[in-house]
């Protein structure tokens, strides 16, 4: 453990052979809050195979040769780089490592109390030895799941925590306590690895006031709007520096108290691919939320203009976001408005959701914000909604099913469907898996066939006319998008 002036060690434990993501490294700067003088030590481990006759010299060899080997991949690595750059800016030591051998959870564990670590992230090959770790180790233990998310195995010791709050000046009348938090996913506060954008730190929600984001904005001057939005977005900076999306709501009808209550709501909400709210603004008819700034515009800019961009990997990337942020906030009963422009994506193509939860239905919406020509065009909306107008899980699944299908087959005129509304067009291709006519041209010589055959599926079963029939969200995150994950 670290003493003295409670520095935090972070020992992030990867897989030489198989994991090359700096995923562990960015979160631990974010996420632990990482200050000056904080140390954050890479231990890229090598599993060596060696046959039983090889001598101690050959063996000496052969760590040394993979070791330099690997050392030397480092230092080529433009992600790499990039973590070195921003550990630099934000005065916190870096330093890697490589350790070959035949057994290395004895060798990790030795790794850990030399370094003096506070924290371990393992990577998630290491779930096997979970055990070794916490009966060997007194620090906090994390583990990089599946899908690159970090978990804590065990929390830090609560008087640890409590210090290094401490010595660092910020509030903490307790430490935190252990119970129930065992396998608690921690959201990650990453930045963009582009443009090092972070995602801002969770703090009580803000009272705007409506000159404060005049000026933010520029006036919401049309420059500072998202282009293909209807200046429904607008960007701003804060007094303090942080980068903001402001987001208009005339929504006439919703009562003061009404507003409040909601903007209450949202601010709970926390997920990699929900965008953060900080604050809102009630001034009269003017409803204004303050979203976190996400810094490559919506999935609909890019949809509209067919950015090439917008691979096949990045829309599979952006198809899974869309479904785990959607079954997040689906567990926090926030449903509707689920389509292109209201998913927001960072350089690294990580999709956030924004936009939902204030208005009453998504007729009202698209009223308010003049998108109802784009939604009749594309269709987002479930058959049943204009009948019962009640936002639900099944219905959004249904819109997921139309920005899954653009994500197939590209943004379509109506030219291209042959004058067709695009459901109408594409529903007799889903039926027949014409891959060749669905897929988009941009993507035609790069997409994986496994994937599209499971995308093609997925989407059909979404759009099913019949609610009973879609895919719950939960079934269709869990089991059919970890399908298209592994291109089976």
């Amino acid at each position: 453990m670290s003493s003295g002036l409670h520095i935090q060690k972070v020992l992030v434990i990867q897989d030489a052979f198989v994991d090359h993501s700096v995923n562990a490294i960015r979160w631990a700067i974010r996420g632990l809050s990482l200050q000056p003088r904080d140390k954050i030590k890479l231990l890229r481990v090598i599993q060596l195979k060696l046959h039983s006759s090889a001598t101690i010299t050959q063996r000496e060899e052969s760590i040394k040769k993979e070791t330099d080997k690997k050392l030397g991949e480092d230092r080529n690595s433009d992600e790499m780089n990039n973590i070195l750059q921003l550990a630099t800016m934000q005065q916190i030591e870096f330093e890697r490592a490589v350790e070959a051998g035949h057994s290395l959870k004895g060798a990790i564990v030795l790794a850990a109390k030399a370094f003096n670590a506070t924290s371990v992230i393992l990577d998630r090959k290491s779930k096997k030895d979970q055990k070794y770790f916490i009966d060997n180790l007194k620090c906090a233990i994390l583990r990089v799941k599946r899908d690159q998310s970090v978990e804590y195995v065990r929390r830090p010791n609560a008087a640890e925590s409590y210090y290094i709050a401490a010595d660092r000046g910020q509030s903490s009348s307790h430490p935190p306590t252990h119970a129930g938090d065992q396998g608690e996913v921690i959201f990650q506060t990453s930045i963009c690895s582009i443009c090092m954008n972070p995602r801002p730190h969770m703090g009580p929600l803000r009272e705007f006031t409506y000159s404060d984001l005049h000026y933010s904005t520029s006036g919401f001057s049309v420059r500072s709007g998202l282009p293909h939005t209807r200046k429904v977005f607008y960007r701003g900076v804060l007094s303090d520096g942080v980068q903001i999306f402001v987001r208009k709501h005339a929504l006439g009808t919703i009562t003061e108290m009404e507003f409040k209550s909601r903007v209450q709501m949202l601010g709970k909400v926390r997920h990699e691919n929900v965008a953060m709210l900080l604050g809102s603004c009630s001034d009269g008819p003017e409803k204004l939320l303050v979203y976190e700034y996400v810094c490559n515009m919506t999935l609909n800019v890019h949809l509209t203009n067919r950015s090439r961009e917008l691979t096949w990997e990045r829309r599979m990337k952006i198809a899974r976001g869309i479904a785990k942020g959607l079954e997040y906030l689906h567990s926090k009963s926030f449903y509707g408005s689920m389509r292109p422009n209201n998913v927001l994506l960072t350089h690294d193509y990580d999709p956030l959701l924004a936009n939902f939860g204030l208005a009453r239905n998504q007729y009202e919406d698209l009223n308010q914000s003049s998108e109802t020509r784009v939604m009749k065009t594309f269709e987002y909306l479930a058959p049943e909604y204009e009948e019962s107008g009640i936002d639900s899980s099944k219905t959004d699944v249904y819109s997921l099913g139309v920005v899954l299908l653009e994500l197939i087959t590209g943004r379509k005129t109506i030219e291209e469907t042959e004058g067709k509304s695009f459901l109408r067009w594409a529903r007799p291709l889903l039926k027949d898996k014409s891959y060749g006519e669905l897929i988009d041209p941009v993507v035609l010589e790069s997409h994986d066939l496994h994937q599209l055959f499971w995308m093609v599926r997925i989407a059909e079963k979404c759009i099913n006319r019949d609610p009973g029939k879609r895919f719950s969200i939960h079934k269709l995150k869990i089991k059919h998008l970890n399908a298209v994950s592994n291109g089976i």
